[in-house]
């Protein structure tokens, strides 16, 4: 079966596993299983009668600014964290900002008197709030994750997510430098009787993020890889010709550690560094290394341990986070004397959610890629900068099995690039990934 099939197959499973999780109550927004988190748990009662339950106070306060205020509702319920018992949310104290993440981000904890807040604020640390100013407080989202961006916001400790997705980037445009030319052009600026006319990319990709502290998270990416290069070839006679090569398998393991340096009390700004080592799991090819037909696009990997770093900053607007990355990536030789270009990397991108289930947003990159090395000789045609704007979406879609289902997907073009001596631009990149994210008790 064609990978183009693995994202349906995979939602298709998923949500026949969800359907056989039975009645085990769970959270309205996210999911996850309301017997795990009693201390935090919240119960809101429509005026139709409905009752609903959450994880815990921050889902409890979206949930009710959703529905326009508690106006919406005949009673909503926290429970006391000093001792358990059943309080009205209006009248409780919350402590917003502590050490402590007993259920969602940020973590909204309710007291059923100020002295008792206080004592844990001693301890525990955070900010003191009543009920209307932590509805204030609250963004419809805990967090956002970009697709080119990285987020400062880490995953809670024991928080997990899952994703399997698909890729499909095409490369159609020759370009000498910055400009556009037409083969015979080419031709004639090199003396060449070989262009790269188009390159295709598609990849089945898994990815994996797991929160090992409150602070520090780990991220995990790896792609099954299937590229096309199809070139224009000059024949002596002056007719041209095509040639197809082709190549895949699997590619580089991309691992990030992200270590949250600072964030204030309200989980609405952060400060993170990040740390990043591509491994070779890819396959290294000297057919298509040589000097001639240097065609580095399509290797599966670099053969080479990469190592790198960065700084993430992610701030919180109300309804709206923005993320910035700064980060480079050094690559080193390989055993085969091939050597790709360093990587620098500055983006930010820019996300609105209207709701706890819905992301819009936009992001813009810039990358400059230093150009190869194969056996001492720079490949002139490799490397590059460019200038990216994609647009990103997410949908939450489902709440079962303890955590929620998110679908995700985004469409980028190049605003600018700048391809070195010569290559092909990039007309597209889409994605679209399946997630599922799960806290660990």
């Amino acid at each position: 079966m064609g990978k183009r099939h693995t994202l349906m197959m995979a939602t298709a499973l998923l949500c026949a596993s969800a359907a056989q999780a039975g009645e085990r109550e769970s959270c309205k927004l996210c999911g996850m299983y309301i017997d795990l988190y009693q201390k935090t748990s919240a119960i809101v009662t429509a005026k139709d009668g409905a009752v609903e339950k959450t994880c815990g106070g921050a889902d409890m306060l979206r949930l009710v600014a959703d529905q326009g205020g508690a106006g919406a509702f005949t009673s909503v319920l926290v429970h006391d964290w000093a001792s358990g018992r059943e309080i009205a949310a209006a009248d409780a104290t919350y402590v917003i900002g502590s050490d402590l993440v007993p259920d969602m981000i940020p973590n909204v904890i309710a007291f059923a008197d100020q002295k008792a807040a206080k004592d844990f604020m001693a301890e525990h640390g955070g900010a003191p709030l009543t009920f209307d100013q932590a509805l204030q407080a609250i963004s419809p989202m805990g967090m956002t994750m970009p697709n080119r961006v990285l987020s400062a916001v880490p995953q809670p400790k024991g928080s997990s997510n899952i994703g399997v997705g698909y890729m499909a980037m095409k490369m159609d445009t020759l370009k000498m430098g910055s400009d556009e030319v037409s083969v015979a052009q080419f031709n004639a600026a090199t003396g060449r009787s070989m262009a790269p006319k188009k390159m295709e990319t598609s990849a089945t990709m898994l990815m994996a993020n797991y929160g090992i502290t409150d602070q520090l998270s780990l991220a995990a990416k790896i792609a099954n890889l299937d590229k096309t290069m199809i070139s224009d070839i000059r024949l002596p006679t002056g007719r041209h010709t095509e040639r197809e090569r082709e190549n895949n398998g699997i590619g580089d393991l991309d691992l990030k550690l992200r270590y949250n340096l600072w964030r204030d009390d309200y989980y609405s700004k952060f400060v993170t560094v990040m740390a990043n080592v591509t491994l070779p799991t890819g396959d290294f090819d000297t057919d298509f290394a040589n000097a001639t037909t240097n065609m580095p696009g399509l290797q599966t990997g670099t053969g080479s341990v990469g190592v790198g770093g960065g700084l993430l900053g992610s701030i919180r607007f109300g309804d709206f986070w923005m993320h910035g990355e700064l980060s480079y990536l050094a690559n080193s030789e390989n055993s085969d004397n091939y050597e790709f270009g360093d990587i620098a990397k500055a983006g930010m991108a820019l996300h609105y959610t209207p709701n706890y289930d819905v992301m819009l947003g936009l992001e813009l990159d810039a990358t400059d890629i230093g150009k190869n090395e194969f056996n001492g000789v720079t490949m002139e045609n490799s490397g590059g900068e460019a200038v990216t704007l994609t647009a990103v979406g997410s949908w939450r879609f489902l709440s079962a099995l303890g955590g929620n289902f998110t679908m995700s997907g985004s469409y980028g073009k190049p605003l600018y690039q700048d391809v070195n001596w010569y290559g092909l631009e990039t007309d597209y990149a889409v994605t679209a990934m399946l997630n599922f994210t799960y806290r660990f008790k």
